[in-house]
């Protein structure tokens, strides 16, 4: 007995596969910068926040996951430069006077540019 799929399901999973990514890559090319940043921060520490949930306790309502993920932003600035800017600069990043550049560190980001008006 064979696993492999009939091959016109590998086909069209394939074809469903590139479908959806490029569904994904056409939503983010219309974003602003400063949306795009939100939702890269929001995500990733989303990601980071749902990864740490103990298995065997109940998921909270969003609005507390929500809340939960603008926090752990605001405690890592560096990490995650666009949410945690908002408080500090209404003008990040097209009118904030202080921009400072944020070197990558890989695995755990991508680098970019923080607001500096808190510092």
């Amino acid at each position: 007995m064979t696993d492999a799929l009939p091959e016109h399901l590998v086909r069209y999973f394939a074809q469903r596969e590139a479908a959806r990514a490029e569904r994904v890559r056409a939503f983010l090319d219309g974003l602003t910068a400063r949306e795009h940043a939100l939702a890269q921060d929001a995500a990733v520490m989303g990601y980071v926040r749902g990864s740490m949930h103990p298995r065997d306790e109940k998921v909270p309502l969003s609005a507390d996951i929500l809340a939960d993920v603008i926090d752990a932003c605001f405690a890592f600035p560096d990490l995650y430069p666009a949410v945690a800017t908002i408080e500090r600069c209404p003008g990040f990043p097209d009118r904030c006077p202080n921009l400072v550049q944020v070197q990558p560190d890989p695995p755990a980001h991508n680098g970019g540019i923080r607001c500096g008006c808190g510092d």
